[in-house]
């Protein structure tokens, strides 16, 4: 049995100094203040982390630092790259390491995306699934790979590996066939990969999302699915539209830097984007904080 996965996930940023350093205390200090609420868990090296951005040296420490904080907390660890060999090699690197990982993550490969038939994708995954000692989710992004993404059909063949888990799914359309191919499925998990789809896929029997929102909002986050599993599934609807609301008019609207600037004004050590990402200018962090002053948040004042 899969350690389960019923709830939201924190898909953790990395934080980076002014100079573009790796920031790994402030790291450790979000991992301990995130795994404090009522979160289930934390998702490192995904895209909120700026994956592609890190080399394999610095992947490393951050899974380290996370297996150090990540207390009761599930931990899943993305280790994409886009061969198979590069991937399996960053696979035994990481399980040399030790850290107490429940899942591994792994986008699509995307580059030759013309070329990302479901034959090529099914045969990958299998491939990488047999030589994983871990169990591994398939993480489904077309925003970010080129439109590269999975079929219902080549979803379903995948469920029947043991060593594939489920799926977390970032698409605008895929969830509801993606649900009805392979929702229901022993041991096969179905995760939201963004707020916007989160409700949909609770609705077809998902275990929950990760959230990028939830960097920041922890328990706002969290309490949407706390309620829906708890019964209270109009409640967690209304709970759903007013954090879909603030993140809106906060952090969701200008990605990667939104995220980490809305997670610094909270009293988060997010830092900044590593370049070619910039962070928000000052009149737009100033434009956020007022709104989350309006909501009853403590915010911290905005640098210069």
């Amino acid at each position: 049995m899969y350690a389960p996965l019923q709830g939201i996930i924190i898909p953790a940023a990395t934080p980076f100094r002014p100079d573009g350093a790796l920031d790994l205390d402030a790291f450790e200090f979000n991992m301990h203040r995130w795994t404090a609420t009522g979160i289930r868990g934390i998702m490192c090296l995904g895209s909120n982390g700026e994956f592609r951005s890190l080399d394999d040296e610095e992947s490393l420490a951050v899974i380290a630092a996370a297996g150090r904080c990540k207390g009761d907390k599930t931990l899943i660890v993305g280790v994409a790259r886009e061969s198979l060999s590069l991937t399996e090699r960053f696979i035994d690197r990481v399980m040399a390491l030790g850290v107490p990982i429940d899942y591994l993550s792994v986008l699509t490969p995307s580059y030759f995306a013309s070329q990302m038939t479901d034959r090529v994708l099914c045969r990958y995954y299998t491939l990488l699934a047999d030589h994983s000692p871990l169990p591994l989710l398939i993480y489904v992004a077309p925003k970010f790979t080129n439109g590269v993404k999975l079929s219902p059909e080549a979803l379903a063949e995948l469920a029947d590996h043991p060593n594939i888990a489920g799926v977390k799914d970032t698409s605008s359309d895929m969830m509801a066939a993606y649900s009805d191919a392979a929702g229901g499925r022993a041991d096969f998990q179905i995760l939201a990969g963004s707020i916007s789809n989160l409700m949909a896929c609770l609705a077809r029997g998902g275990q929950g999302g990760v959230v990028s929102a939830a960097n920041y909002f922890p328990e706002g986050c969290a309490r949407i699915t706390d309620l829906y599993f708890g019964g209270d599934q109009l409640e967690a609807a209304a709970q759903y539209d007013r954090m879909r609301a603030l993140i809106g008019a906060t952090g969701g609207r200008y990605g990667t830097p939104g995220l980490k600037a809305c997670m610094n004004l909270l009293g988060y050590h997010a830092g900044v984007p590593r370049l070619p990402l910039e962070p928000l200018d000052a009149d737009t962090c100033r434009e956020i904080a007022c709104v989350l002053a309006k909501e009853g948040y403590p915010v911290e004042e905005v640098q210069p």
